[in-house]
């Protein structure tokens, strides 16, 4: 008996794209900035996420803006208005969202959310240098405007915090932790901190595990956790591959390896709601 056919594309929740010639850089101070950066940004754009996405049966995808680019959010917005274009030079359909940056004094939202844009993201990594976790309500109030959720890069450290902010955002709006939230693979305390926030019913994870796991490629160490927030949390997982991997060190891990990661850990269902159902609902697609 053949397998049932899909009714909805995968979804990648979590890429980056980059410009592929200086010209394309907006400003001098996008440049300055990427002087100063943990890393320099390859020169990779959506043309080359496509084709790697073909290999994967990806048929849409979530543009993040990246921290280096801070809240010039214009290449971003350029790449979801061209992906629209029926000569946008993609060798396969690929239906694009996008997350912004934004600060408190950030214009244009609404024209934005047109253009396809569903969420901001908020960087809260004390290691990195990012301590924008005192600014999550004022940012989510912004974003409520727009009915866009937060996604938020955090870390263990500043878990309990974060639940004490969240009766101040506002109601019904969803809160997602990228890259599984930086946990540490059998840290059982930082663990039950994540937990914490999930059983608050707001809270969705993002399964990125490239930053996480120690086995790059095979992510086996990684088995019984996915495994677990996908039972427990059925409907507020989704996947991303964190493409290009501008924070792991090479070789760099193929898409393909993590959907094949997903394919052994999850049931069906559950590999269903976390590649496709969950992000149509998520980025309303």
């Amino acid at each position: 008996m053949n397998p049932p056919v899909r009714q909805a594309p995968y979804c990648d929740c979590h890429i980056h794209v980059f410009a592929r010639d200086d010209a394309s850089r907006h400003s001098s101070s996008s440049q300055s900035a990427y002087a100063k950066a943990a890393y320099q940004p390859p020169r990779k754009d959506i043309a080359d996420f496509a084709t790697e996405a073909a290999v994967g049966g990806i048929g849409r995808a979530v543009l993040i803006q990246a921290s280096i680019d801070g809240t010039d959010n214009r290449f971003l917005l350029e790449t979801l208005k061209r992906a629209r274009l029926a000569d946008n030079g993609l060798a396969a359909p690929l239906e694009l969202r996008g997350v912004v940056m934004i600060d408190e004094r950030s214009e244009g939202l609404a024209a934005m959310a047109d253009a396809g844009v569903r969420a901001i993201r908020v960087q809260d990594r004390s290691r990195l240098g990012h301590n924008d976790l005192a600014r999550l309500p004022r940012l989510a109030e912004r974003a409520a405007t727009q009915d866009w959720h937060v996604e938020l890069n955090t870390e263990p450290e500043r878990y309990a915090a974060l639940a004490a902010l969240l009766p101040t955002l506002p109601s019904g709006q969803a809160l997602v932790l990228d890259h599984l939230g930086h946990v540490t693979p059998g840290a059982s305390d930082e663990l039950s901190g994540l937990y914490r926030l999930l059983d608050t019913g707001r809270v969705w994870i993002k399964l990125a595990p490239t930053r996480v796991s120690r086995h790059v490629g095979r992510y086996d160490d990684l088995g019984e956790l996915v495994r677990q927030l996908a039972e427990r949390y059925p409907e507020r997982c989704v996947w991303g591959s964190d493409w290009p991997h501008v924070m792991t060190p090479p070789p760099l891990p193929a898409s393909r390896d993590m959907l094949d990661f997903l394919e052994r850990v999850l049931t069906p269902a559950q590999r269903d709601a976390c590649l496709t159902h969950n992000p149509a609902t998520l980025y309303r697609f």
